[in-house]
């Protein structure tokens, strides 16, 4: 960052993004300084999500977990055993050094593990940066998520972004999930209870409670 610091905003988002291109452990951002301020009180006011992570013939789901300026990214199932303490297989981090002499702040998002891929990182990053800045969709999805989890419809969102990414292969049932309120936000290992998810009879099953990658030895 103090090489990056001598460089103009455009060389230092040029040489940010290229850089994490060469790792497929990496997926590199940049956000404006107003953007990331715009989004933070978001993310410190609803710091859960949750977000399907597709595969070519299923998904799982992954909660996000939003804790000074670093984003825990874990499995479902796993969060609901664990809760808070269940250790990230990957992290968004969110670099405001730059952010008043640049007018940026730098995202990276690193793999820890075999559990996610590079397609997810990229994915899990882009969704989270665009739920949270889009008034609309944080308003409908992130707050009923973390304030209103009863009135949260699961199926519903899903439909949603299965639609966005274009995948037909899979089915989701037309039910709302029940999921409780003291799942979220709270340290319990007793989280929420998963919601289903059907995939086209093809496909593989679409469990949101366990993932569909390989999980590290």
């Amino acid at each position: 960052l103090t090489l990056l610091g001598a460089a103009p905003p455009a060389e230092i988002m040029n040489i940010w993004n290229f850089n994490h291109t060469q790792y497929v452990q990496y997926y590199g951002r940049v956000l404006p300084t107003s953007a990331y301020e715009a989004m933070r009180p978001r993310l410190e006011k609803c710091p859960y999500f949750l977000v399907p992570v597709f595969r070519d013939k299923g998904l799982f789901n992954a909660v996000t977990n939003f804790n000074q300026d670093l984003v825990g990214v874990v499995p479902l199932g796993e969060y609901q055993t664990k809760g808070d303490h269940a250790i990230p297989h990957m992290t968004v981090q969110f670099f405001t050094e730059l952010s008043r002499s640049k007018g940026l702040v730098l995202v990276r998002c690193e793999i820890q593990d075999q559990v996610f891929r590079k397609q997810d990182c990229a994915f899990v990053t882009q969704m989270m940066l665009k739920y949270y800045s889009t008034p609309g969709l944080y308003e409908k999805w992130v707050e009923t998520f973390n304030k209103a989890p009863h009135q949260y419809d699961y199926h519903a969102f899903l439909r949603h972004m299965k639609d966005e990414v274009g995948k037909d292969n899979i089915n989701i049932l037309d039910k709302k999930s029940e999921m409780r309120a003291e799942g979220y936000g709270t340290r319990k290992p007793e989280a929420a209870a998963a919601p289903e998810a059907t995939p086209a009879p093809a496909s593989a099953e679409a469990s949101p409670s366990a993932p569909a990658a390989s999980t590290p030895a």
